[in-house]
Order: structure tokens, then sequence, then C-alpha cells
């Protein structure tokens, strides 16, 4: 990469499947979904709606979708399952360690399993992803000591530049809380590191979400502050492995950052990158106008126009950036 890296700002008309999506998550008051998750009282329908599992807790099931394309096998770290998707036909040199979000305190969704199926169907990648254990039961010692034995297993028979480390909402943050650590502690780095709507700071202290919180139907303040505490336990909020935005990002691999402007995780994000531009380090940024938290991983037709851009990366392809029509 040259310069500061990619700007793509995707500023076509948002599709009526976007709309009504997020139509869908203000009627059903999914903003309050943390604060529910942290009282033990989530809707089991809204919950099986939204993320296709009957509890918070416990992942959802892998399509058989998923399982015709691959070859799924497991382990284990510190106790907790390691999933490997294997392609059946012709997989690629590339493997993708993905953290999946949830604010720490969900489990891996059946939205996550599809948007990972695609992402292999277009990269022919190897997934590894870890069943890290979650808020409040566990803090971030625990959560670190899983993904990092996880992702330490992985570079004892991969090459690391063959590893791009990737993940959405906290998974994002947990990617880049671990590379940082890492890289503290002199062990092998990906190649890459790709994050959607990363939680980079869980203090939710930027004055910056104001302006957005209104246009943003599916996070709350509220529930995000109580998960992040759980998370952190007795540990600063401001930690690197907690907050990331507040660690260094020296000689770190490559980053791209995808981020929808209907998140109040807008902020942070643009947050970092204007940092990495002070810095002069390269960055990069996929904005994605009035689209919602990690739009990414739900059935959207600027779903795929994001994923066609990740594959690309992961491929390491040249970029050719689509044309904005609206």
């Amino acid at each position: 990469m040259e310069g500061l890296g990619i700007r793509y700002f995707h500023r076509e008309t948002l599709s009526n499947e976007a709309a009504d999506f997020q139509k869908q998550l203000y009627e059903n008051r999914v903003k309050g979904l943390f604060v529910a998750v942290m009282a033990n009282s989530v809707d089991p329908k809204l919950l099986k709606q939204l993320a296709g599992m009957d509890n918070i807790t416990t992942a959802a099931p892998i399509p058989q979708s998923l399982s015709d394309l691959c070859n799924i096998t497991t382990d284990l770290a510190k106790n907790r399952t390691v999933w490997t998707l294997t392609p059946r036909n012709a997989p690629s040199s590339k493997v993708i360690f993905y953290i999946h979000g949830g604010g720490y305190v969900m489990n891996i969704t059946s939205r996550h399993w599809a948007f990972l199926e695609d992402l292999c169907r277009h990269t022919c990648a190897t997934i590894v992803v870890p069943d890290y254990p979650l808020a409040p039961g566990s803090t971030l010692e625990d959560v670190y000591a899983c993904v990092e034995t996880a992702y330490g297993r992985l570079v004892e028979t991969i090459a690391s530049d063959q590893v791009v480390v990737m993940g959405d909402s906290a998974g994002g943050g947990l990617c880049l809380g671990l590379v940082q650590k890492l890289r503290n502690d002199g062990r092998p780095l990906p190649e890459q590191v790709i994050v959607l709507s990363p939680w980079l700071d869980v203090t939710v202290s930027n004055p910056a979400m104001d302006a957005i919180d209104d246009r943003d139907h599916l996070l709350g303040t509220r529930g995000l502050v109580q998960a992040g505490q759980a998370y952190a336990g007795t540990n600063d909020l401001r930690d690197f492995r907690i907050s990331p935005i507040y660690g260094s990002f020296s000689d770190f691999p490559p980053l791209s950052i995808f981020q929808g402007t209907h998140d109040i995780f807008l902020a942070d994000s643009q947050k970092l990158v204007a940092r990495f531009e002070q810095e002069s380090r390269s960055i990069n940024y996929f904005e994605f106008q009035a689209q919602c938290h990690v739009w990414a991983i739900f059935p959207l037709p600027e779903a795929q126009i994001a994923r066609n851009l990740m594959a690309t990366l992961i491929n390491s392809q040249p970029m050719i950036l689509p044309e904005n029509k609206g």
C-alpha cells in the first residue's frame, strides 16, 4: 500500500432492503438488546429472529450449506471450542482467524455463519473461529487466554504471513487488542487485519457519538457500558486489550476498517483513521452511508458490496473500487 491507504465512501441511495431492515430494528427496539442481555431478559422471539439462536451463550448452529461447503473440525483452546472451516474444493493458502462480535456477552449468531460462508465462497480461505468465553461469567483474561492459544496453535502450522485476523464489533476490537499484544510479546503477526464496525473504546465516551445516536437503531450506550464493564472486570477500561484505541499502532500489520454511518462506533473509527493520518500511517477505510452497525453480516445489497471488497483484500488482489451511482 502507498500513502495513507485506500479511502472509499459508499454514497449510493440506501436500498429498500436496508431501509426496511433498519425500520424493523427500530420497531423491535433492538437498541435495548444489550441492556436486556445484561438483565437476562432477552425476548426469545427477537433473539431467534435477529440472531438465529435460542440463547445468548450458546453458538447458533452451523447451517447445512456451510457444512456442505467446508470440512468442519473442532479443537479446544482453554476448554473452549475452536472451529476450523476448510473448503472442500481447492482451498487457498490463506487462513482467516475470525473473532465474532456480540458485545463480549453474546455468542456467534446465524448471521455470522452466513457471512463466513460467503467469505469462504469468495476467497476459498480456511476460516478458524474461536468460541471464546463470554462476560459476565468471564473477563478479558479468560478471553485472551482462549484467543491467544487458538492463534498460537494456528501459526505453529501456518506461516503467519498467510493469516488474516478479522472480526466485527467487539470481535473487531478484540482483533486489534490481540494483535497489539502479539506485537508487544514479539510473536508472529498476521499478514493483515480487517475489522467491521469495531468497538474501539468501551468507555463509550466520545462526544461525537451523541450526534449519531438517534440514527443508530441497533446499539445503545447504556447496554454497551454495562457489557464493557463486565468484560473489563477490575481492569482499567483504557487498557489497550479492552479499548484498543488507547494502544500503540506502531509496527502494526496493514489495517482495514469497514464502517457504517448509522452506527455510534463511527465516531471512534473516524477518530482512529484521523490518528493514523496524523502519524503518517497507512490505513484502509471503507465508509458506507446510512448503513447500520455490522451491516455486512446481514442479507443486504450493500453487504455484498462490502464483502466483495473484503474478499479482494483477503485475496491480495488489485483493488478496483465500485463506482457510486447515487
